[in-house]
């Protein structure tokens, strides 16, 4: 990354800043990296300026509310008290702390905050401060299309609005990444189970991937589950088209049309056919529910352990193809262990870390 020359608001100095701000937030930057960083922080005040900047516009969003028409001072002092306001990397604000007190203080100024005393040279005034000139920014809205990854913990669901209307509910062990542009609204479904509601927008295509897998729509509503085995796509409403990398003869990838009600497993390169799927099943976690119709135990053990923190083990592998039926609360393992229980084949052992599962 080069420094360009120009006046304070330099569009390529902006773009550096929004590159490294994602590089901290969506990457694990090894030390070689982050001395590159350092270096490129120390070049020139407006390198700082333009980070802090972008810090602020990206982290301030989680607590203040930018469709309310406030002043900038309401801004800043909003931001001065926000724990979240902070810098992504704190060993870089530590090495650069003294230029922050140097180099920010017009920030300040601008506002009409006070630019002297203790709290003007502490790194979290000089980072509120900047709010004033993040909402000034000319392509500011452009940073905000890189969100931060969303994820959920065990037994935790969460649902997400995006800014277009769409909306995403996060299952329990779930976690997204949202990229969004001018040309389409992509998900990035890195781990777990999501259930996307999506807007309409037919010049902006709706993408979720996870892995090789891409299922692409316009406005619809479908669940995505990303397991060991493969990942699973069902449509609850409308249609969307799978894709998973391979291509026809002319090298055009193939995309397998999914209708509401249907469902795929895609495990390999291969398009699978779609099947019919038990659309109340596959959407119950919403309802904090697991609904299972001659499922193997080890699918259900494995689909209670992503709820909660004592973990099923089976112990004989005998018993991993044993068929469960029936609906379950997916937060109360002791369903489960009573109906495991009632088995004369099975007994179950309980300790504070595991439920054991073995032959009598």
């Amino acid at each position: 990354m080069q420094q360009q020359g120009g006046s304070a608001y330099n569009a390529q100095i902006y773009q550096e800043a929004c590159e490294w701000l994602v590089e901290f937030r969506t990457g694990e930057p090894d030390e070689a990296k982050r001395e590159t960083f350092h270096a490129w922080l120390q070049m020139s005040p407006l390198h700082m300026e333009a980070y802090l900047d972008v810090a602020v516009n990206w982290h301030s969003t989680s607590s203040i509310d930018l469709t309310r028409f406030g002043s900038r001072d309401e801004l800043i002092a909003q931001a001065a008290y926000d724990p979240d306001v902070v810098v992504a990397h704190p060993s870089a604000l530590r090495r650069v702390a003294p230029t922050v007190s140097r180099d920010v203080p017009h920030a300040a100024a601008a506002s009409g905050a006070p630019a002297t005393g203790p709290v003007a040279k502490t790194p979290r005034y000089a980072l509120a401060a900047c709010v004033a000139a993040a909402f000034l920014i000319v392509g500011m809205v452009g940073v905000m299309s890189h969100a931060p990854t969303y994820s959920t913990g065990i037994g935790e669901q969460r649902s997400i609005a995006l800014r277009d209307g769409s909306t995403v509910n996060l299952n329990s062990r779930s976690r997204i990444r949202i990229d969004y542009s001018t040309r389409k609204r992509g998900v990035e479904l890195l781990q777990g189970q999501a259930l996307f509601h999506v807007a309409k927008d037919a010049a902006r295509p709706f993408i979720v991937s996870a892995g090789t897998t891409q299922v692409r729509a316009v406005g619809t509503e479908f669940d995505v589950y990303r397991k060991p085995t493969g990942t699973v796509v069902t449509v609850v409403e409308g249609r969307v088209a799978v894709m998973n990398g391979s291509t026809d003869l002319n090298g055009t990838p193939e995309a397998q049309p999914l209708s509401a009600g249907e469902q795929l497993l895609v495990t390999s390169r291969v398009v699978p056919h779609p099947a019919p799927a038990n659309v109340a099943a596959v959407t119950a976690w919403m309802q904090r529910q697991l609904i299972f119709d001659s499922t193997p135990l080890t699918e259900v053990a494995g689909e209670f352990n992503r709820y909660n923190e004592r973990q099923f083990v089976i112990r004989d592998p005998a018993l991993r193809t044993f068929q469960i039926d029936g609906v379950f609360s997916s937060t109360d393992p002791s369903s489960l262990i009573r109906f495991l229980r009632a088995r004369p084949e099975m007994q179950v052992t309980e300790t504070d870390s595991e439920i054991v599962i073995a032959r009598r």
